[in-house]
């Protein structure tokens, strides 16, 4: 029998997340996955003082898991641009310095801002099309740019939200310096 958990958006409450795991991992409930993107799936086992740790690895090639495992980390969640991984309590943390933390957040942060600059341009150019088209009288075409101007709202929704808790939480670590 599996549980489940909200995830709290590892963009905005990372910190929260990896404590919510390890809290859950105390009582033999170890993740196991995610389901529907929202949702953290567990599984039961054995009450276990595991540390978790989120790294925003674009590329998460065998030779960056390779130098995880060495360090004690494994992989227990792996998906584009982000991985959740599990160490023994006490390893050695997953970022020993601010630095190389900060470093992952920039790029990360970049590269969701430049998506949501996608999106957003993509919904100002359908919005304007539909107002044009709609002006226009050409109802099939107008209301078609409009369904993609939802579609790209979403887009936009699912980037500019991460983009905002990535720069939040670099200025938590720039503050805590």
């Amino acid at each position: 029998m599996a549980k489940y958990r909200l995830c709290g958006g590892l963009a905005m409450m990372a910190e929260h997340d990896m404590g919510m795991l390890k809290d859950m991992s105390a009582k033999g409930w170890h993740v196991s996955g995610l389901s529907g993107g929202l949702f953290y799936r567990f599984e039961q086992g054995v009450p276990h003082d595991f540390d978790y740790a989120v790294s925003f690895e674009r590329d998460f090639t065998p030779e960056v898991q390779k130098l995880f495992r060495a360090g004690g980390w494994h992989p227990v969640i792996a998906a584009p641009g982000w991985q959740i991984l599990r160490a023994e309590a006490g390893e050695t943390p997953l970022f020993t310095d601010e630095e190389s933390k900060e470093e992952a957040l920039r790029a990360v942060r970049a590269r969701t801002g430049r998506w949501a600059l996608v999106w957003a341009a993509l919904l100002a150019v359908l919005l304007a099309a539909e107002m044009h088209l709609d002006a226009q009288g050409v109802e099939p075409a107008a209301s078609a740019c409009l369904v993609g101007a939802v579609a790209a709202g979403a887009g936009l929704t699912f980037t500019a939200l991460p983009f905002f808790g990535y720069t939040a939480s670099l200025r938590r670590l720039r503050a805590g310096r």
